[in-house]
């Protein structure tokens, strides 16, 4: 029989180290800071309600990283059905962010598709393998999404420089 790990120091423990990089894959989906902490909140409600069905602590960050991805796409189909109920037209794209946020701004022009393989790789440090996982997407689709994504950022960022220059 396994012993029981999962009590309230050990999540919240697990939860101190995550939060950045939970926060970050939320931002990765949601349009603001708002939208994202929500998601976050929400997810960790979910993961200590269900926190018997992890058996294994090793597996900890990365089920509550899929728990967090959940409760952002839920998060997206309650924008759609709101947004539709009140035929309001889509949002303006934010402006770039000022020149110390230049990357997160570049980051926001990309898809979620292409940003979240990307945060995910290059900021929270997971494998091809563990987004391929966490996504549900073969290992050869996490990586084009993210050459596709550099590729994205790097055309983004040279225009901006070469505007600047202008």
């Amino acid at each position: 029989e396994p012993r029981e790990f999962m009590d309230k120091q050990f999540f919240t423990q697990e939860v101190k180290q995550a939060e950045r990089s939970l926060y970050r894959i939320a931002r990765s989906y949601l349009p603001t800071d708002a939208d994202a902490a929500d998601a976050v909140q929400e997810a960790l409600a979910r993961a200590w309600a269900k926190r018997d069905v992890l058996r294994e602590e090793q597996y900890f960050r990365t089920w509550l990283t899929r728990i967090v991805i959940n409760a952002c796409k839920d998060e997206l189909k309650r924008h759609k059905r709101v947004r539709l109920m009140a035929e309001v037209p889509e949002p303006a794209p934010a402006p770039p962010a000022a020149a110390r946020d230049e990357l997160s701004g570049a980051l926001e022009t990309l898809g979620v598709k292409y940003r979240v393989p990307l945060v995910l790789f290059y900021l929270d440090g997971y494998s091809i393998g563990e987004i391929s996982k966490l996504l549900f997407l073969p290992q050869g689709t996490v990586k084009n999404r993210i050459f596709r994504a550099r590729k994205k950022l790097r055309t983004y960022l040279q225009q901006e420089v070469f505007e600047d220059e202008a």
